[in-house]
């Protein structure tokens, strides 16, 4: 049986070097025939290939693992955006006394509804300030937004609705009882659970963790990735490459989007070399939670990385999806230790990091995800059986809101300037040839 090739993501000559030999995009197909060859005439099949693992099923296997990343305590000012591991409870009522809603005066309902409309001023009554009872129902407090309700008063009339006259206030007619007054407890009781466990902290939880006391918060400690590129031909960013080569860029797309998810990264660089990457991926495999690899995993001959991680004891989980861009990604594993090996394509290894890596850090964390889908702008064909990560830009329908995602042109996997343009991959699934406008599919954002 003829195997595909997973030497690069760029070939549009064939049906992925099932059932052709004419492809000379690469040099590393085992199906590529040194002699001048024809396309062969058998018609092409949607049988999925063998060898390449359907999406679901690499989705499947990376969430059967459970990291148990260990926590941390942290000042509760430093946490935003980190992962709290511990329930907020309030520590009391909010708000804790029934607090006023609006600058006015305060007064006892009971007076006005007898008839009263002038109420004299008795004293004002600031934010922070101890409240103390209204004994003279005759009398009407000046109180400030925030303050605590005095005893004596049920209602509170806003300076808009009233006139004053010297050291009196007029009243107008029509005001109701219990206005503009924010009740004890309202919002929450003392030692209500006020989030569930494993959430991002936001804005809003800063607020309640300050709120409810918690000058230290429990979160879950920032996972140490280690994000490597492999290649002889890449050259550091402040070197001008000689023409034969380029300056490393994958790892910096790559790291800046795991940091942005809460990891702890460092950059590295090893060249093609079997016995470099022995003692160096060592290293990393034994100082990390994660390895991220862009490069050297394909089936060229100084791809050496899927040999050097099983001879050092990495576990195969999968190598090869049924995917484009993408194909050739391998993930491994090593006691609590994972390892992506992602293709070197920029392409490639973003939209690997998009649908595989950042799903999995947020299942580690213990956050729920939903996924986020987008309606097609334009039909799409895609004639290989494989599942199809369209580089889309995404925009809101005003009318309706919905996300409509627009493919964005590129000239393969090797073109980094497409992302420019583009904002995620809508996921396109295996089995079809024509996706229709109008057809609603997954989106990866990066």
């Amino acid at each position: 049986m003829l195997q595909p090739c997973l030497a690069c993501d760029v070939c549009n000559n064939c049906n992925n070097c099932n059932n052709c030999n004419n492809c000379n995009n690469c040099n590393n197909c085992t199906n590529r025939n040194p002699q001048p060859a024809t396309r062969n005439p058998q018609p092409a099949t949607r049988n999925p290939q063998p060898m390449l693992l359907p999406v679901p099923q690499a989705r499947n296997l990376l969430s059967a693992i459970n990291l148990a990343w260990p926590t941390e305590t942290i000042a509760f000012n430093k946490a935003c955006t980190r992962v709290r591991a511990q329930k907020i409870v309030a520590d009391r009522d909010q708000p804790p006394f029934n607090r006023v809603a609006m600058d006015g005066i305060a007064i006892n309902y009971a007076a006005y509804a007898a008839g009263q409309r002038r109420f004299p001023i008795a004293w004002l009554q600031a934010a922070g300030a101890e409240p103390k009872p209204l004994d003279d129902q005759a009398k009407c407090v000046e109180i400030m937004t925030g303050a605590a309700l005095p005893a004596g008063v049920t209602t509170v009339i806003r300076y808009e609705d009233i006139a004053r006259e010297g050291n009196d206030f007029l009243l107008p007619e029509g005001l109701l009882d219990g206005k503009s007054i924010h009740a004890r407890g309202k919002d929450i009781v003392a030692g209500m659970d006020l989030v569930a466990d494993r959430r991002r902290i936001g804005v809003a939880e800063i607020g309640m963790l300050a709120t409810c006391g918690y000058d230290q918060v429990e979160v879950v400690k920032k996972p140490v990735i280690s994000v490597v590129a492999t290649g002889n031909e890449l050259v550091p960013v402040d070197q001008t490459p000689v023409p034969h080569q380029i300056r490393m860029s994958n790892v910096f797309q790559l790291a800046s989007l795991l940091e942005t998810e809460g990891a702890a990264t460092t950059i590295h660089h090893y060249p093609d070399d079997r016995d470099a990457l022995l003692i160096n991926l060592e290293n990393r495999l034994s100082e990390s939670d994660l390895v991220v690899l862009s490069g050297g995993v394909s089936k060229g001959k100084l791809d050496f990385v899927p040999g050097v991680l099983e001879e050092l004891g990495v576990e195969k989980l999968f190598h090869g999806v049924a995917q484009r861009p993408g194909k050739p990604l391998w993930v491994g594993r090593r006691g609590n230790t994972v390892v992506f090996g992602l293709p070197g394509n920029p392409v490639s290894s973003v939209n690997c990091l998009v649908a595989y890596v950042l799903p999995f850090i947020r299942q580690q964390f213990g956050l729920s995800e939903e996924p986020v889908f987008a309606r097609l702008a334009e039909d799409v064909s895609f004639k290989p059986n494989l599942t199809f990560f369209q580089l889309v830009s995404l925009q809101s329908d005003p009318e309706t809101g919905a996300l409509i995602a627009r493919p964005t042109s590129n000239q393969g996997s090797g073109d980094a300037t497409s992302m420019l343009r583009s904002d995620g991959f809508l996921e396109l699934p295996q089995g079809r040839e024509v996706y229709l406008k109008g057809e609603v599919f997954r989106v990866g954002r990066f």
